[in-house]
């Protein structure tokens, strides 16, 4: 090829020329075809089709080819070259090279290509597939749903593919909306069309934790009513979005749903991993470790991934020692050995430092390091943060030391990290030399998550002038304040019994950010208002909370009782502990609240105690005890206040 037909063809000779310097199979002839239409050569190129003018598979084989290479006009060249040649055409060659205008970027070409196709009319639903397809490329949906429209009216059916490539787009495109999503699902029922595991696949995707449940019941549906059965790639997508929803009991029924009589035989590691992650989710320890073991007992190799899901469930669930165990025996496994790396270890540095177990933490570090890991600054962050929920920061400059000899400069989190433990130990003032540290030896910008640190620091502490220049510093540097300074503002100026101050400051910066506060922050205005024996003021709060349509979560209830009861409305108190347990005899101004219904034992106990101190047993503390019974049994009452006020004269 080289010795005999390249020398020819660059002295221009003809093709048959080209071609009797040497006998060519097909594949030799398809790249010297290639090579003919990445050179320009149009004639050499024409010239050796000639020779298989009616075969339509390899032209259109050539045309895909130039379309992989982002070669229009070569495409262009070989579909003349067949047309040329007066073979019968059909949509096939058509489409490859409308396929090809798609490939190139080329839209405005592929408009004008397929108004040949209709003209000619060699259009078919490949061909309105293939547009709609352009115009989402393009990130125009309205334009792929006017085609889709536009296919119909042509008398062509939309398949399978033209439903996903929408359903696609809907979950791509965020800013189209959800209903649209579902909108093209009638359609594609009304249309007989079964989903397919495509289909699954793409609305599994669109979901997420602000998904409702309606949207995840009908997906999951949908999943069932599907032609195909389930696979172990889909399987493994609907743990995933089970576990990214973040609803454990859905998760834990569907998990118990596919150990069923239809249990897909699991065959890969990712599959295994994703499912390990999601029984990790469920709280189901047990079917975290029969996963485990049924891919080690086939002797699947498990990823660093796999693994990595493996020690993150176990210790997720609290087992951090038995974390440690699963990472000991894999270094102890030839075929694990090489999984282990320092994003596994720190599943467990993590565990010890949530169960604020410094020395753990440390021991591990060490084993780490005498196994020589390769270190990040994601791991010496991790083991920051465990000296600061350990109350250990003097441990933190041996980490600083390390991390220099192992060239690995600190980030944003490490000195925020350092900052916020220094915070919570109150040294507040070491707090503040952090920060003057890392503006003056590095480029970083404190964040809004560093400034807010450093504020409940002070606000800990009592420090209001130091709050406040703060929070100017804050604005000064352009970092936007979040509904979280809001309530850090609010709890500064609560421990300085500045009441007026903290209201002014969060209608100012509300105001000045377009922020609307809250239930957060509105919490914190009636702590602060109870606290500083505002009590109406508290209640006012609580009626501008319903008014803009904020839940009341259980710690507002539980200021409010508390607050009710000190300020001598004992009726009151009963009535909003009712609202909150949604209990009949509610306050009248909270009908519009859903009942949080968890989270107010403590508020109950402190309440019955309160009402027998203050000589309500009879006429408040029973009745609301024997509500409590009727409707709400599960909830759990201290069994001494329980003897207390049923002992009470008129029970």
């Amino acid at each position: 090829f080289e010795n005999d037909v390249l020398p020819l063809a660059a002295k221009g000779a003809s093709p048959e020329e080209a071609k009797r310097g040497l006998m060519i199979d097909g594949r030799l002839e398809r790249a010297l075809l290639n090579a003919a239409l990445k050179c320009n050569r149009s004639d050499l190129a024409q010239g050796i089709l000639q020779h298989s003018a009616a075969d339509i598979a390899k032209h259109v084989t050539m045309i895909r080819s130039c379309s992989a290479s982002k070669n229009l006009e070569g495409a262009k060249t070989v579909f003349e070259t067949l047309v040329e040649s007066g073979v019968e055409l059909n949509p096939i060659v058509y489409n490859a090279v409308l396929d090809a205008c798609v490939e190139c970027g080329n839209l405005r070409e592929a408009e004008q290509w397929m108004n040949r196709m209709q003209r000619e009319q060699m259009v078919d639903a490949v061909s309105y597939n293939t547009m709609i397809k352009a115009h989402l490329m393009n990130q125009n949906y309205s334009k792929a749903r006017a085609m889709m429209s536009k296919m119909k009216v042509a008398g062509i059916a939309p398949n399978r593919v033209t439903y996903n490539e929408l359903l696609n787009a809907c979950v791509a495109l965020k800013r189209v909306d959800r209903s649209e999503m579902w909108s093209i699902v009638n359609e594609m029922d009304a249309a007989g069309i079964k989903p397919n595991h495509v289909t699954s696949s793409i609305l599994l995707k669109s979901l997420d934790k602000d998904s409702g449940n309606a949207d995840v019941l009908r997906t999951m549906e949908l999943i069932n009513a599907g032609d195909e059965p389930m696979d172990e790639v889909l399987l493994s997508s609907v743990v995933e979005a089970c576990v990214r929803i973040g609803k454990p009991d859905l998760l834990a029924s569907k998990l118990k749903q596919l150990q069923g009589a239809d249990k897909i035989q699991v065959t890969g590691a990712h599959t295994f991993g994703s499912l390990i992650k999601a029984y990790g989710h469920a709280k189901d320890v047990e079917g975290v470790w029969r996963c485990w073991r049924e891919m080690r007992s086939r002797h699947i190799r498990p990823t660093a991934i796999t693994l990595g899901c493996m020690v993150e469930a176990v210790v997720s669930n609290g087992d951090v020692e038995g974390g440690l165990e699963v990472v000991h025996q894999a270094l102890e496994d030839d075929q694990c050995r090489d999984c282990i790396n320092a994003v596994v270890y720190c599943s467990v540095l993590k565990g010890f430092a949530r169960d604020r177990k410094v020395s753990r933490v440390f021991d591990v570090y060490q084993e780490m390091l005498d196994k020589q890991m390769d270190f990040s600054v994601i791991t010496y962050n991790t083991l920051v943060d465990a000296c600061a929920r350990g109350g250990c920061m003097d441990r933190v400059p041996r980490l600083l030391e390390d991390m220099k000899k192992s060239g690995i400069k600190p980030n944003l989190i490490t000195y925020s990290t350092m900052l916020k433990g220094h915070c919570q130990a109150g040294d507040v003032q070491v707090a503040f030399a952090i920060l003057e540290q890392m503006k003056r030896d590095t480029n970083l910008k404190p964040d809004e998550i560093m400034y807010n640190s450093l504020l409940d620091g002070c606000a800990q502490n009592g420090l209001v002038d130091e709050g406040q220049k703060v929070l100017r510093e804050m604005e000064e540097n352009g970092v936007r304040p979040s509904n979280f300074t809001l309530s850090i503002v609010v709890k500064l100026m609560n421990r300085a019994r500045k009441v007026d101050l903290a209201f002014n400051l969060v209608d100012e910066l509300s105001k000045k950010y377009r922020l609307r506060p809250n239930v957060h922050v509105y919490t914190n205005f009636i702590q602060a208002c109870v606290y500083n024996r505002q009590f109406p003021r508290a209640m006012q709060v609580m009626e501008k909370m319903v008014k803009e349509r904020i839940q009341l979560e259980p710690r507002s209830y539980s200021l409010l009782v508390r607050g009710s009861l000190n300020a001598g409305f004992p009726d009151q108190a009963c009535q909003i502990l009712r609202s909150g347990l949604g209990l009949p005899g509610g306050l009248p101004q909270l009908d519009g609240q859903r009942p949080p219904h968890t989270g107010l034992e403590q508020s109950v106990t402190e309440l019955l105690n309160g009402l027998c101190d203050q000589g309500h047993a009879v006429r408040l503390a029973q009745p609301l005890l024997r509500d409590i019974k009727k409707f709400k049994n599960r909830l759990r009452v201290d069994p001494q206040v329980q003897r207390r006020v049923s002992n009470e004269q008129g029970w």
